[in-house]
């Protein structure tokens, strides 16, 4: 080797995040656009000139979380060769999530194989130095209890919005912390949110909903598919805006369910940031649900117990657009219903690249125009609410 390819390697070397192989050298970075996450590697030489490898196929990368001891193969390699620019490649999975670190090996056609190591989400949480045992404790386990990993939409959201089916201002709030113990996660809900109940006879009904609930699951991949169970119980408390005098009706509910992610198998059809379909998850269960109070429709007090379905689906569009939808359908198997659906829309606007906001945070609001119509429990009411307003996601760092 020549003097200069022995510098060339040595300087490599010596760059954080980068492992040596008898010819290649790599470093790498996550990035996130958009609800989409991906790894980007580079790869040099021996003479530490930019190089793409041979037969990058997936079977010869594997990802491993730090922290999480099973590994896993990227869905899709592509090789970006941008102008005026090194080239690059990505790796994609649904499984990569946010908020936390990698290390990246590859094995390539000849040679040793090629170890990345701390490749590092920006927001994934670390020690700082000098951080005194208050703040350290915040971080590890308030802050990172709120954080949302990929796992789907999150919770924890408080909104500000015009509700054009009861014609007036309205506030909801969502707060989900979950944590993670030996491969189950704990999640406490507390939610407050409002909504109008269509009657035939009386024309639209406000109601303002209070709900409390705790569950518990566990996940795992079963090949591209993200499987999981959870079991809940919870407690809801409506109160009802009539003419007649307002009323309320309290409900608690205990549910079962299976559930599937598809992120994996779209993995081909998010190859760009600017449109990427994600979220898409299928679920089943069974539920039990008791009421009693002053419904809609007068007096109410008994129980119901229903088989139920749902999907989910995320679509971010053009940078700035999210598009969501979600189905549940209900299967009362008591009280002489038959069949109940409930959809729910969401058109989001995403401000983060409009207005300015500091560093490493999210606190900006965003525009969304809601849409909900359809009967659930507890009620199986006909529900009814168009609104538009402001919501900003919660991160309490």
């Amino acid at each position: 080797m020549t003097p200069v390819a022995a510098a060339a390697l040595a300087i490599a070397i010596a760059r954080p995040g980068v492992a040596p192989g008898p010819e290649l050298a790599a470093e790498g970075v996550v990035y996130y656009d958009r609800g989409h996450y991906w790894i980007e590697i580079a790869f040099r030489d021996g003479s530490g000139r930019d190089t793409i490898p041979p037969d990058l196929a997936p079977g010869r990368f594997e990802i491993t979380k730090i922290g999480d001891d099973s590994g896993f193969r990227p869905t899709r390699i592509e090789v970006m060769r941008g102008r005026g620019s090194s080239p690059s490649v990505i790796l994609s999975t649904s499984r990569i999530e946010g908020r936390a670190c990698y290390r990246v090996i590859f094995t390539p056609l000849h040679g040793g194989a090629v170890a990345v190591d701390s490749i590092c989400d920006p927001f994934a949480p670390g020690a700082e130095e000098g951080e005194g045992r208050s703040k350290a404790f915040f971080r590890s386990y308030v802050a990172s209890a709120f954080r949302r990993d990929g796992e789907g939409g999150g919770l924890n959201q408080l909104s500000y919005s015009y509700d054009f089916s009861s014609e007036r201002a309205a506030a909801r709030l969502s707060v989900a912390p979950r944590v993670r113990v030996g491969g189950w996660t704990a999640e406490a809900s507390v939610k407050r949110d409002e909504t109008s109940y269509a009657l035939a006879s009386s024309g639209r009904t406000a109601a303002s909903r209070a709900s409390l609930s705790a569950s518990l699951s566990r996940s795992t991949w079963a090949s591209d598919l993200r499987c999981s169970i959870a079991a809940s119980y919870g407690v809801d408390r409506t109160a009802l805006e009539r003419a007649s005098g307002d009323s309320t009706v309290r409900s608690r509910s205990a549910s079962v369910e299976g559930r599937a992610r598809f992120d994996n198998l779209l993995d081909p059809a998010n190859r760009f940031p600017a449109s990427v379909l994600a979220g898409v998850e299928a679920a089943f269960g069974y539920s039990w649900h008791g009421v009693e109070g002053e419904g809609p429709h007068g007096g109410r007090r008994g129980s119901r117990l229903a088989p139920y379905a749902a999907l989910r689906a995320t679509w971010t569009f053009l940078y700035g657009f999210r598009l969501s939808y979600s189905l549940l359908s209900f299967w009362p198997v008591s009280a002489g219903e038959t069949f109940a659906a409930f959809h729910s829309a969401r058109m989001r606007l995403l401000l983060g690249d409009v207005l300015a906001k500091p560093a490493e945070r999210s606190h900006h609001p965003d525009v969304e125009l809601v849409w909900d119509t359809g009967r659930r429990p507890p009620l199986l009411e006909r529900e009814e609410r168009i609104s538009i307003g402001f919501t900003f996601d919660l991160y309490p760092w």
